[in-house]
């Protein structure tokens, strides 16, 4: 009983410490709005994009996933305008609601990014929650979203809301327009680890965030500017969208093979009426960083990647950053499940194979490139110690030289398969004798 009650108090003490930071996230900004938001004149549409944390005025985010947004219906020019709505990190959530009370009545867009992704969310909440009949005309962009329910660190973590991080999930099914949820692998903002004490997978998201951080305008979102889904297959829950172009896979649950060659560049799912979008990395973000900064990072990196690639990934609930599930909350924890350490485990002999495959199959092609090199300058100089003429027939006798060279090694070829084909026979001729002796 000891036990229960004392876990009760620290569930408790986590509860008390979210509901204090979201009441600070909430209250604490009415100090600091922005004046010019509430003067603002009245429009019948606006793009209202968020600062964030790192970015407070969040001038330049328009331009997010090639400019999408900053078109019509929201800004029609395109251009800075009275269509054109910046609200400062510093306003906090009531400076989103203010923006949106000034261009009320018809289509507008809410562009935010991390942090002030989660701002937003909160706002999503609350016009929610009162049925604001300005909230079906409202699209919410909720970029690298802090308060994504499985990843955001804001949820994932809720003790940041001591610090003014909004912690509560947010809302799958609203009466919004639409809402499209963006996460990137790995990225500590909207895909941080679960595990508390895998501090390989806390080092990774770290770089995963420094790597990806504002290039976000070359990215092509899979939505149009209502915020619905450009991509469909079928009754999948979930679609693949490949690297290559080529039509999106059904990926139930996010769990799927592309084809040879080719690799996921992000999954889309629909739930509710919010579109998550979960773009994949190419590499895994410690791996890139050791490249560009360790001496001789390319061989280290080829060999150390696959392992430490199944390290992070135990720190992700089903020993998988991506979420299944991208609406569902999951929050943090201590350590992985035993069933999730075993299967850890055992990929690791796998893992080292890999890597040490991938620094043989480097050596062996370091080599070959050597190979190459030192024929060419040997050409060089031979071309530059001799006569033209001389040069011309060098070249044709090494030319030829090749060919009968290729010419030779296929015959040999050929030769070997005849004798292979010769000595099948003649078993075949020796069982079918034997058998006609048993006979």
């Amino acid at each position: 009983m000891g036990k229960v009650r004392r876990s009760g108090r620290v569930k408790a003490g986590i509860v008390s410490a979210a509901a204090i930071g979201a009441a600070a996230t909430v209250g604490g900004v009415a100090s600091v709005q922005p004046t010019a938001l509430f003067t603002l004149p009245v429009d019948l549409s606006a793009l209202i994009v968020v600062g964030s944390s790192t970015h407070p005025d969040g001038s330049g985010n328009e331009n997010f996933f090639g400019g999408l947004f900053n078109q019509a219906p929201y800004n029609p020019g395109g251009q800075p305008g009275p269509d054109l709505v910046g609200v400062p990190f510093g306003g906090g959530p009531r400076a989103i609601d203010a923006a949106l009370r000034a261009h009320s009545g018809e289509d507008n867009a809410v562009l935010s990014s991390g942090w002030g992704a989660a701002n937003a969310s909160l706002v999503l909440s609350r016009l929610d929650g009162a049925a604001d009949p300005m909230l079906p005309s409202t699209v919410f962009v909720l970029d690298n979203n802090v308060s994504r329910p499985d990843g955001g660190f804001g949820t994932r973590y809720p003790w940041f809301s001591l610090i003014g991080v909004n912690p509560f999930p947010s809302p799958t099914d609203t009466a919004a327009a639409a809402v499209v949820d963006i996460a990137y692998q790995y990225n500590y903002n909207s895909n941080a680890p679960a595990d508390l004490l895998n501090l390989v997978a806390h080092v990774n998201s770290l770089v995963a965030y420094l790597y990806g951080y504002r290039e976000q305008d070359q990215i092509d979102l899979p939505v149009d500017n209502e915020g619905r889904p450009t991509v469909s297959c079928g009754g999948a829950n979930t679609c693949a969208v490949l690297a290559s172009g080529a039509e999106a896979l059904p990926c139930d649950d996010a769990r799927c093979d592309a084809p040879d060659g080719d690799r996921v560049l992000a999954y889309v799912t629909t739930r509710g009426n919010t579109t998550y979008v979960t773009y994949t990395t190419e590499e895994l973000p410690l791996a890139r960083l050791i490249r560009d900064v360790v001496p001789f990072g390319d061989a280290i990196a080829d060999v150390s990647e696959p392992l430490l690639k199944v390290i992070v990934d135990s720190a992700y609930y089903d020993n998988n950053p991506i979420p299944s599930d991208p609406s569902r909350y999951r929050p943090a924890r201590l350590m992985p499940t035993v069933g999730e350490f075993a299967e850890t485990v055992s990929k690791v002999p796998g893992a080292i194979r890999e890597g040490l495959k991938a620094l043989s199959d480097r050596d062996s092609d370091a080599d070959q490139v050597a190979k190459v090199a030192d024929e060419a300058e040997t050409e060089k100089a031979d071309d530059a110690a001799t006569p033209k003429e001389t040069r011309r027939e060098r070249r044709q006798e090494r030319i030829r030289a090749r060919a009968a060279a290729r010419e030779e090694a296929s015959q040999s070829k050929a030769v070997e398969q005849k004798k292979e084909s010769n000595s099948d026979s003649s078993l075949d001729a020796a069982a079918a004798d034997g058998a006609d002796t048993a006979d």
